[in-house]
């Protein structure tokens, strides 16, 4: 009877409702034709039986929230393939509470599969995070699916079709990048326990909460939570979202407390043991409240606090307001958007993609960063006290005279650790610009030559000035031009002009005896030679040796021989001003081109008559 039913029903449906066609090229369907229904009716016989009015669309509506009803989908699968083709349906929702679906076919049992967040996962058929309805058509025939889904909230259902090996790449892809932002959120989780552990800062702590949270929030929301970690804890598998969303809040307010220098959404009336007690209340009713009620009351609080700590951020004159506010937006958009979803406003699931993850490890960076900007800021500040409260000591000791013997040795250990200190710190802050030139070597090296290029220059000669300054020690400066440049690229090319710069820049680095001693390429055919800690005449001496060399340099260019000299301005002193370091390259320049005017080939140093 069922068979005969089931037979019936098929050969009208073909007739009203449009199919979802399943050919040789298919790949996944997102736009499912389907229609749907809401009934009171439980079983699919029932419905069946009934005369039940279907309305079609593409999606399920939005707003739907079915009040002791069943929401009822069906799709018409049609296989033009001449062989058994499986496919997969899935649901892009795993929060739904409870989904059947029934496969109805020609000549072929019913086949019914049970799925939902209110199934415990040991119970079901798939172990598996996502709501998939693994199918097997037949050839050359036109079937059914019919989905029974219920849920205490509003329904958001987005359906797909696909081919199994699709959707097997599309979730590897979706798995792999789920697993890098978890990772990257977990990381930073551990990076602010460590600091809490270092430094005993309670917004470090509060920090830590706050993305961990983050992260055990997105595992549950996207269904890895519940497959992984509590597949038996059913309770906490449809309290978690509210129960999370409401924790996130209270731990972002006193995070961003801290970070603008003053208590938000504070009250004189409500002291921190009210506050606490308070939010345990609200916790117990979340807990205690039907599921879709607890959820609805969990994110109307949580978009409220956001709204008002947005509100209170921009009026906050705070150097760091709009990160404050970025922050505070990112909160906003991942509580507004499944607030207006339980509200009915909005159609479709945040789930099927990682933009919301996403924006949440945006969230935790932005609030990770001001955390440790925050800390460096009071260390620095707390730093300067002591360094304050210690020469209002040296000055006091400074009038008892008849201990001035105690008070010199006291201030000469005083001045030996604060050179220690000093010290300390130029070698980290080596270590940190050692790092990071190593991050931007690509940006900062010449493609041609291999050799560092002018920004690169620009900013190691304002380290290296201020060392001069610093040690009072002489900084030399070399810059090297080819001459005649212009005639080599004429004559042979600019391919030979290429090789014979290259040539000329591996013949400098191979002069450089010492670590610090390095060669860029200014522009053209110039280059300069920094070197630290070196006399005038050692410079000469090194500029001489190089242009010796450049000129017994041969370079072989197809049947040709490349011959080469170059002229160099040398200019050596102590740096009286850290701030104008390009008078260097002014003075270098100067000896250049007094080179240039003598004859070319040859090596003159800057002196002060050469300025006019």
């Amino acid at each position: 009877m069922r068979i005969v039913l089931s037979l019936l029903i098929l050969i009208y449906s073909s007739a009203v409702f449009s199919a979802v066609t399943i050919s040789q090229s298919f790949k996944v369907e997102h736009q499912v034709k389907l229609s749907y229904t809401l009934s009171k009716y439980a079983s699919l016989n029932e419905l069946l039986a009934a005369p039940v009015e279907w309305h079609s669309s593409t999606q399920v509506p939005t707003g739907l929230r079915p009040v002791a009803k069943y929401l009822w989908l069906k799709i018409v699968l049609h296989n033009t393939k001449n062989s058994l083709t499986p496919v997969l349906v899935s649901i892009n929702n795993n929060l739904i509470d409870a989904v059947t679906a029934y496969h109805v076919r020609p000549n072929h049992p019913i086949f019914s599969l049970d799925m939902g967040d209110a199934l415990p996962l040991i119970k079901r058929p798939l172990k598996y995070e996502s709501l998939v309805v693994p199918l097997e058509l037949q050839p050359q025939t036109q079937s059914h699916l019919y989905l029974q889904i219920s849920d205490e909230g509003v329904i958001t259902a987005p359906l797909a079709i696909w081919e199994p090996n699709e959707y097997l790449q599309f979730k590897g892809k979706f798995n792999l990048i789920f697993g890098i932002l978890a990772g990257f959120v977990l990381a930073l989780a551990l990076t602010n326990a460590t600091l809490y552990c270092v430094t005993k800062k309670g917004y470090f702590l509060c920090a830590t909460l706050f993305i961990a949270t983050v992260w055990l929030f997105n595992a549950h929301i996207y269904g890895f939570g519940y497959r992984y970690f509590y597949s038996s804890w059913q309770w906490f598998q449809q309290y978690g979202q509210g129960m999370m969303t409401l924790l996130l809040s209270a731990l972002l307010l006193p995070a961003l407390s801290y970070c603008s220098g003053k208590p938000l959404l504070a009250h004189p009336q409500l002291t921190k043991r009210k506050a606490i007690l308070a939010i345990l209340c609200l916790f117990l009713l979340v807990a205690f409240l039907p599921v879709s009620q607890s959820l609805l009351l969990a994110l109307s609080i949580s978009f409220i606090v956001s709204v008002l700590i947005i509100y209170t951020l921009a009026r906050v004159n705070h150097k760091s307001r709009n990160i404050l506010i970025a922050i505070a937006l990112c909160h906003f958009i991942v509580i507004s958007y499944p607030f207006t979803v339980e509200l009915g406003v909005q159609s479709g699931s945040f789930l099927n993609h990682l933009g919301y993850f996403g924006i949440f490890a945006v969230e935790a960076t932005l609030l990770s960063y001001l955390l440790i900007r925050l800390y460096i800021f009071q260390r620095d500040e707390k730093l300067a006290k002591q360094q304050q409260r210690l020469a209002h000591t040296q000055a006091e000791d400074a009038l008892l005279k008849e201990k001035l013997k105690l008070q010199e040795q006291a201030q000469y250990d005083l001045e030996s650790s604060i050179e220690e200190r000093t010290f300390e710190l130029q070698v980290t802050l080596r270590e940190l610009e050692d790092k990071n030139q190593e991050l931007e070597r690509m940006n900062m090296e010449d493609p041609l030559t291999k050799v560092k290029n002018r920004r690169y220059f620009d900013k190691r000669l304002q380290m290296e000035a201020r060392r001069s300054r610093r040690e009072q020690t002489v900084l030399s400066l070399v810059i090297f031009d080819i001459d005649h440049f212009k005639k080599i690229n004429d004559k042979y090319g600019h391919l030979a002009g290429d090789q014979a710069i290259c040539e000329f820049a591996n013949l400098i680095k191979s002069h450089l005896r010492r670590p610090h001693d390095e060669v860029f390429r200014y522009g053209g055919e110039e280059f300069i030679l920094l070197l630290p800690n070196t006399p005038e005449e050692g410079a000469v001496g090194v500029a001489e040796r190089l242009r010796v060399a450049t000129a017994d340099l041969n370079i072989k260019f197809g049947e040709d021989t490349l011959k080469l000299t170059t002229s160099a301005g040398v200019y050596s002193a102590v740096v009286s001003d850290p701030h104008n370091p390009q008078l260097y390259t002014d003075n270098a320049d100067k000896a250049l081109y007094q080179a240039k005017q003598q004859g070319r080939n040859r090596v003159v140093t800057f002196k002060p008559n050469q300025e006019n």
